[in-house]
């Protein structure tokens, strides 16, 4: 990419997602902004490549697309009507094992639970409780998520909440390492995975705070 000028109110470093945000947003309010990126193409982990066999595409890198997707960052700079496309497939994800056994992760939550059924029964059952507790908090979480950190606002209205709703048991949940959140909430290892891959996803540590 070219040289940054003599003056420019901002220069953002890295053209991948984070950084394109940014200077999108800069731009937008008026600033004149200069994108470095030391790789030939933009993207960063936001890439695909056709190479594997012809008419097939994958991914690159692994980037936590659905975090993007829940953007309101991302929503208000109205991409879609610059040519992108969301496409939700029916299983979202799977973790295949060696014996056979697969943990899916499906956007119908009973297709879910029956997958981790075949681990441990009444694992699914478990899974239906967290999804119920998910619908309840979504909106609070969600805007803890997407907020400047420390998220004091969001965080105090989620708080106030689970105060409310006697939720002394998820706010400890929240703050878990997400290894440990799957061994207490299943007895199976195909909610674990779910659990764990998604925060790897999300690039944060099986035994970090909070995953």
């Amino acid at each position: 990419m070219p040289d940054a000028p003599d003056a420019v109110d901002a220069v953002v470093i890295g053209a991948g997602p984070n950084g394109l945000v940014a200077a999108n947003l800069l731009a937008d309010a008026g600033w004149s902004v200069t994108v470095l990126e030391e790789q030939p193409e933009p993207g960063g982990a936001v890439r695909h490549d056709g190479e594997v066999a012809p008419g097939f595409v994958n991914d690159l890198f692994s980037s936590f697309y659905p975090l993007a997707a829940a953007s309101p960052i991302l929503g208000g700079l109205r991409l879609e009507d610059h040519g992108l496309r969301w496409a939700h497939a029916p299983h979202v994800l799977a973790h295949p094992l060696t014996d056979g056994t697969c943990a899916v992760l499906d956007r119908d939550v009973a297709t879910t639970a029956a997958s981790l059924d075949v681990f441990a029964p009444g694992d699914g059952a478990a899974w239906e409780r967290l999804h119920t507790v998910w619908d309840r908090y979504r909106a609070d979480i969600v805007d803890a998520l997407f907020t400047p950190f420390p998220p004091v606002r969001a965080g105090a209205r989620l708080a106030l909440r689970l105060r409310g709703a006697g939720g002394l048991r998820l706010a400890r949940t929240l703050v878990l390492p997400v290894r440990r959140m799957g061994e207490e909430e299943f007895r199976g290892e195909g909610g674990k995975l779910l659990l764990a891959g998604n925060a790897l996803h999300a690039d944060l540590a099986p035994e970090a705070a909070g995953s």
